[in-house]
């Protein structure tokens, strides 16, 4: 099964912990910060459309984008219920094909170590550069996989009423990639549906990120620790990357 075919119809339930109104306060701190005013804004890997939402909530005119079907379907349902004016797009954000230059682009939870090659990565970025104004920033995270990582396979398991679900890891180290096979059980009436799926995440390092970043014209601004203005360190299991289109970017 591709990946979130069917984890779409649990994603929300395993993110209900999540503050997204928080993190969209967060990228509004680093849009001050740097003197960044936004209005239209393109977010990449939208998922379901947690990321996406808030900023349609407060006036910004955004777009989602994501590749897999079944969660936009679900993005654009919860955008309907709420009467927002959200536009999600299905498309691989290595080839990215939009309807105007934006202020800001976002990718945030994990979607670019979801970009298992260097060069699609480096496509990623070649994009966003194309559809930015100048001035326009990319603000993205990348997740430091090898702080998640074990020499040996880990197997976790949740089980509550409505679903099961059994997760098994390996990390390979020659590849720098964390596998997760995914196994579910989800209830419909009086029967379970089973599906299983499997996430592979690339860990780069900051300075292959910033190799990629020069590669592609943008220019590095700053790189945060999770959810700060402090710098990022050798331990940061999560770093923000700011990014800036500078006016000589053609």
């Amino acid at each position: 099964m591709a990946q979130y075919e069917g984890l779409a119809d649990i994603y929300d339930y395993l993110v209900s912990s999540v503050d997204y109104e928080e993190w969209l306060r967060y990228i509004e701190g680093i849009l001050a910060r740097f003197n960044c005013r936004a209005e239209v804004v393109v977010d990449l890997a939208c998922g379901t459309g947690n990321t996406t939402l808030p900023f349609a909530r407060r006036g910004y005119r955004v777009t989602g984008v994501d590749l897999a079907g079944e969660m936009l379907a679900k993005a654009r349902s919860k955008a309907d219920r709420e009467g927002l004016a959200v536009e999600f797009l299905q498309q691989d954000m290595c080839d990215l094909k939009l309807p105007e230059l934006v202020d800001l682009v976002t990718c945030y939870h994990d979607g670019l170590n979801y970009i298992i090659k260097k060069e699609d990565l480096l496509r990623v970025f070649t994009s966003v550069s194309t559809y930015l104004k100048p001035g326009g920033l990319f603000i993205f995270d990348l997740v430091n996989v090898r702080k998640l990582a074990r020499t040996d396979s880990s197997t976790t398991f949740v089980d509550e009423d409505d679903l099961s679900l059994i997760w098994e890891t390996n990390y390979f180290q020659d590849e720098d990639i964390w596998e997760i096979d995914l196994t579910c059980f989800v209830r419909q009436g009086e029967y379970y549906r089973k599906f299983r799926e499997t996430h592979r995440e690339k860990a780069y390092t900051r300075e292959a990120v910033e190799e990629i970043i020069r590669l592609s014209g943008l220019k590095r601004q700053a790189v945060f620790h999770s959810y700060t203005f402090e710098p990022a360190g050798e331990h940061t299991y999560r770093q923000f990357f700011v990014v800036k289109k500078t006016a000589k970017t053609s």
